[in-house]
């Protein structure tokens, strides 16, 4: 037996658990001994068992947030990818499926017509789409060569809107959305336009041939004025028909639907201010006015350079066109941001800013273009010479324009009749009063010997002849001008008698009785149905109705034409008088009041010389949205 020398290990090293697997050399006694369940019934319930501190796999588990933000990111990129691709796939199909047709516009292409034959194709003026040479859409407004200029206002009207609604649909059918245009904006940015001078050049449409837009002048005298190219007159143009072609040009038509004439007054001048801040030449169209000829009220306008270019080329819209024309129907579209709101709030300061704007452009215009003609001149300036003398003399003058007819206020308990003449009249006394007690501040002024009263008159101007006979007016006013005067019914009976009915003759049949129109006065103020209707009752009827013609085919008989000529005549010198006088007293709603703001000019309004008593309204304003 052998016994080996190496020593065994402390006991405490070889000791194992309980838990350990127990060896099968172990004894019975052993055995029960170190499987006693005696500590397990002794021993309390073992504790749930908590999350371990050290992380599983060694890695530290990222915060929930960051995991949860993780989980939406990748969700929402999945959802934009499948919603780009399906818009790529619906954007491909409909460029596959468009249609000129599906447009509801015109579409040329060189391809498809020819173009010696487009104009069997337009028979109206109208917008139309053109491809050009790299394939892009270009929109122009083409015009046959053997239309009339100038067109109906409602067809150039007509035209803007067309644009608009093919802006709009070139703007839906592209993926890139180049095209832009607005009718609120003055500034007419439409990519995509292309002015028809250029279309011309590109071949994209047909040339006018070398007799087209040629100037036929047919001189009446070494002074007056010629009329050239189908009845436009040319002392718009000067006399200058052998001149070039103008580079850019604005050509305002005198033309209208409205019997008034303050609305075309003021966007002709601010159409002037226009031409001039763009360097562009101005040119006025006087053919189909129904006031008669421009140079009847004022005097010639100045004379540009260069001729007009040829109807093809005098576009509406958009406004940076090369040629320009701006009708009483097209203000929207050129004058767009100067239009003033009177539903819609704006900001303060942009509203400043517009007004000084289309203020200036205004005032550029009547400093051109406002200097009355022939005889009116003459009276004016003997008229003038008596408000000067009072105003040397340290007296003052007041205007009151009363504005009646189909004029009504802004202010809301006055929208279905008038401001009242003592609105007027007070207004006209706080102005003495304020003048007497800034005597000493500002120096003496002339004084009546009796009363001791500050020298003051009080110049009345109005559409009703009858205002003038009110108790607020009748002691205290003068007329502003007695050259022409509007009659009432009253006093056109007194100097004409009604015959009334005519008694048949022996040889007449009874039945047959000749009927005389009566005579209608302009009391009430100024009505467009009394204006078309002088000379040619018919006519007048008609517009009663809403019945009358925009173009009549037959022009206004003489005596239509001598009456509406005293009408504008008259408006014409009391705007001009009441315009000279120290201070201004108007309704604002009216356009005779928005035109003596701009002879006033701007500083005198801001100091009290023009006054409004149109409480709908404060402030100067010019041209507004469906006046």
């Amino acid at each position: 037996m052998i016994h080996s020398a190496r020593q065994a290990r402390p006991t405490s090293t070889l000791r194992r658990t309980a838990s350990a697997t127990p060896s099968f050399n172990t004894t019975a006694a052993d055995f029960s001994k170190q499987f006693n369940f005696q500590h397990l019934l002794n021993s309390p319930l073992p504790s749930p068992a908590l999350p371990s501190i050290v992380p599983r796999h060694g890695k530290k588990p990222a915060p929930r947030p960051i995991r949860k933000a993780c989980r939406i990111l990748v969700r929402c990129s999945v959802y934009l990818f499948a919603f780009t691709v399906m818009y790529c796939f619906i954007t491909v199909v409909r460029y596959m499926l468009r249609s000129p047709a599906s447009l509801n516009l015109i579409s040329l292409n060189l391809h498809e017509y020819n173009i010696a034959g487009l104009e069997t194709v337009l028979q109206d003026p109208s917008p139309v789409v053109l491809t050009d040479s790299y394939h892009k859409p270009k929109w122009t407004v083409a015009i046959p060569h053997s239309a009339e200029f100038p067109l109906k206002p409602s067809q150039y009207a007509q035209i803007c809107a067309q644009s608009e609604d093919i802006v709009q649909q070139l703007h839906a059918s592209t993926s890139h959305g180049h095209f832009r245009i607005s009718p609120s904006s003055s500034e007419r940015t439409a990519t995509g336009f292309l002015d028809v001078q250029e279309a011309h050049d590109q071949g994209l449409l047909p040339s006018p041939t070398s007799e087209e837009g040629q100037l036929d002048a047919e001189p009446v005298g070494a002074q007056e004025a010629v009329r050239v190219h189908k009845n436009i007159p040319a002392q718009a143009y000067g006399r200058r028909m052998d001149s070039d072609v103008c580079e850019r040009s604005v050509t305002f038509t005198m033309e209208t639907a409205d019997a008034g004439l303050g609305k075309t007054l003021l966007g002709l001048w601010m159409a002037f201010g226009l031409a001039r801040e763009e360097g562009r030449a101005f040119f006025i169209d006087d053919s189909n006015w129904a006031y008669g000829e421009y140079r009847t009220f004022f005097e010639a306008p100045p004379m540009p350079s260069c001729r007009p270019p040829p109807v093809t080329q005098r576009l509406p819209c958009p406004r940076q066109t090369r040629h320009l024309v701006i009708s009483t129907t097209t203000y929207q579209w050129v004058f767009g941001d100067l239009i003033e709101s009177l539903t819609h709030d704006r900001r303060l300061h942009n509203q400043v800013n517009r007004k000084h704007r289309a203020f200036s452009l205004a005032r550029v215009g009547h400093d051109a273009l406002f200097r009355l003609a022939g005889a009116d001149a003459e009276y004016l300036s003997g008229r003038l010479s008596d408000l000067q003398t009072t105003h040397s003399q340290g007296g003052l003058s007041i205007g009151l324009h009363v504005r009646r007819g189909d004029r009504h206020p802004w202010e809301r308990q006055y929208s279905d009749s008038y401001i009242p003449h003592s609105t007027y009249s007070s207004t006209a006394q706080a102005l003495i009063t304020g003048a007497m007690a800034s005597v000493n501040n500002t120096g003496p002024i002339a004084t009546t010997p009796k009363t001791h009263e500050p020298t003051a008159k009080i110049l009345l101007a109005s559409d009703d002849p009858e205002t003038h006979l009110t108790p607020e007016f009748s002691s205290t006013t003068e007329r502003a001008q007695s050259q022409i005067l509007l009659a009432s019914k009253a006093t056109l009976d007194a100097a004409l008698p009604d015959p009334g009915p005519q008694a048949p003759k022996p040889d007449q049949d009874p039945a047959f009785i000749k009927f005389v129109e009566p005579n209608v006065g302009w009391e009430g103020g100024f009505f467009a149905s009394i204006f078309w209707g002088l000379g040619n009752a018919a006519e007048g009827r008609a517009a009663a109705r809403g019945l009358r013609e925009e173009r009549p085919t037959h022009a206004p008989n003489e005596e239509s034409l001598r009456l509406r000529e005293y009408v504008g005549r008259a408006y014409l010198l009391d705007l001009k008088v009441l315009g000279s006088t120290s201070s201004v007293v108007c309704g604002v709603s009216s356009f005779g009041c928005r035109i003596l703001g701009v002879m006033k000019g701007w500083d005198e309004i801001e100091k009290g010389g023009w006054n409004n008593v149109d409480g709908g309204y404060t402030g100067w304003v010019g041209l507004v949205e469906d006046d």
